[in-house]
Parts: structure tokens; C-alpha cells; sequence
């Protein structure tokens, strides 16, 4: 249970660069999932980008559009079938590119390939306000350019972060918190900072608010990150149309 609870903590010019108007991946295979064998259980949302690509196998529509549009489930508002249909996508792009370059292309895919048409508004939820915490943050300013990594220091379960913006820490601490997360803290750049679970792990969860109280004071002790838990008016996105059935190659 520790060690799946540390893992799920610390595994969480684009247009110019590309030289078009709308960022597209150079070729993508879309394909409607098929059924597992009997007797056999089929990982669900698997998300795999690289910077060639990325591969998303068994995954739901609403995942699908969760990962482009950096948002949650509960932010997305659609048929039921969003949550139940699934599918097969490998695509590539036209040279090495972010994270963020590929969900732009995703984007363009989901338009193209599944005629994926929605409009946003907001409303109030249940979400994770992030603020920076009375005595200051605890995160070194990044040097240079670079893209965010994670790497293991090789000292116990402390994990090195590079070049890491607050929206994409906040995307990060989005999925083992399972919620909204509104950044509030203001801070611009990227930044460098580690983190040790263990410290915050002398017990076993025994429930899911265990583990987000062990994530918020992680986070609070040793980046000097303030998470509430309010009810915020929130972004949502609300599909009006998508083909369940994919144009295919």
C-alpha cells in the first residue's frame, strides 16, 4: 500500500514550432477498442506520450479528453457513453515535441477524427485551492530552459523535480488527490524541489481522505504549499456532439 501510495504521488511557439496553424500529429491510427478474452483483464486509460508520440490504449472518450484539455472527470459533463466506449489511438508526431504540444494535437485529433464539439462553462464544486503557505515557499527557481522531469535521487523514496510550473504541479498533485485543483498561488516560472514520502508515511492510509491528508501535508511541510479543500466555481466542459464511432485510418 506505501509503496502504490509513493508511486501514484510522484509518478503524476507550440504553433511556430510545427510550422502550421492547427498543431496535428503527422499519422494516427484511431480504433475502436477490442473486447478482452475471456479470463482476461485489460488495463483501462493507459496515456503514454513521448516526444515522438503517444500511445493511448483502452481508453475512454472522456479520458481522452480529460488528458487534452488538462481536466478532471468530474469536469466533463456528457452521454454516458463518454465513460463506457473505448479505444485504441497510436499517433505521431511531426518532430519531438512537449507534453503540451501533444495534447494540442489531441485536440485537433478529437475534432477531426470523433467531430468532438463542446462548449464551457462554470460551476461551483468541490476543489483543492491551492495557495502559498504563511512562511513562504520552500521551491528553488529553475535555471535555464528546460522541460519538467522527475528522477529518483536514489536516497529512499526522494524524488528530484525539475523545471516544474505550479499549473503542472497542480495537474500532478490533481490525480492521486482525485479533484479540481485551482492554482491560486500566483507564482510564475518553473521551479526545482524534492520530495520524501516516507516522511508523511509513518502509518498506513487507511482511506482515501488518509492519503489526501498525507499529500496536503507533504506538500505544506516541505514546499511550503497550502491546499483547502472549498467549494470553488470551477471550469466545465459540456460535449454536444461526438461520433461514437471514429473516422479510422
Amino acid at each position: 500500500m506505501r509503496i502504490a501510495f509513493a508511486a501514484s504521488l510522484l509518478a503524476s511557439g507550440i504553433c511556430g514550432a510545427f510550422g502550421q496553424t492547427t498543431p496535428a500529429f503527422e499519422v494516427a491510427s484511431v480504433k475502436v477498442s477490442q473486447p478482452a478474452a475471456e479470463g482476461m483483464r485489460l488495463q483501462s486509460n493507459l496515456i503514454t506520450p513521448s516526444p515522438g508520440g503517444v500511445i493511448m490504449m483502452n481508453t475512454s472518450f472522456k479520458a481522452l479528453v480529460q488528458w487534452a484539455y488538462h481536466l478532471q472527470a468530474i469536469q466533463i459533463v456528457g452521454p454516458a457513453w463518454l465513460d463506457s466506449e473505448r479505444y485504441d489511438i497510436a499517433a505521431k508526431a511531426p518532430s519531438e515535441a512537449t507534453h503540451e504540444q501533444l495534447r494540442q494535437m489531441t485536440r485537433t485529433l478529437l475534432t477531426q477524427r470523433f467531430q468532438l464539439a463542446f462548449h464551457r462553462d462554470t460551476k461551483e464544486m468541490p476543489a483543492y485551492v491551492v495557495t502559498i503557505a504563511k512562511g513562504g515557499h520552500k521551491m528553488k527557481p529553475s535555471e535555464g530552459e528546460g522541460e519538467m522531469q522527475i528522477k529518483p535521487t536514489g536516497k529512499g523514496l526522494t524524488v528530484a523535480f525539475t523545471h516544474v510550473t505550479l499549473a503542472q504541479l497542480a495537474e500532478f498533485a490533481s490525480s492521486p488527490l482525485q479533484g479540481v485543483i485551482v492554482d491560486r498561488t500566483g507564482l510564475p516560472g518553473a521551479w526545482d524541489f524534492t520530495l520524501d514520502p516516507s516522511s508523511v508515511m509513518m502509518t498506513q492510509p487507511v482511506d482515501r481522505q488518509d492519503a489526501i491528508n498525507m499529500i496536503i501535508q507533504l506538500l505544506s511541510e516541505q514546499l511550503g504549499i497550502k491546499i483547502e479543500e472549498k467549494k470553488v466555481p470551477a471550469e466545465i466542459l459540456i460535449v454536444d456532439h461526438a461520433e461514437k464511432i471514429p473516422i479510422e485510418n
